[in-house]
């Protein structure tokens, strides 16, 4: 068996929207760009990352990503 999993970062990008947070911003917290980069194209980020971007958009992890799996034999 095989499990997949895609993450899904839509709704950690639409709070960054929603609170008017953008790329420059994150740099000051120690988010670099490249991290941006790949939030958007579905790549996987460290816990980490995702922990600093709860903190900075006060909320929690379970908030920030949605996960998808595809499970083969």
């Amino acid at each position: 068996m095989h499990v997949n999993v895609r993450m899904d970062y839509t709704p950690l990008l639409t709070k960054l929207k929603e609170k008017q947070i953008s790329g420059y911003k994150l740099v000051e917290y120690g988010i670099p760009h490249k991290t941006l980069y790949n939030i958007r194209q579905g790549k996987i980020i460290t816990v980490e990352t995702l922990a600093k971007f709860a903190y900075i958009l006060d909320c929690n992890i379970s908030d920030l990503v949605r996960f998808e799996y595809n499970i083969t034999k």
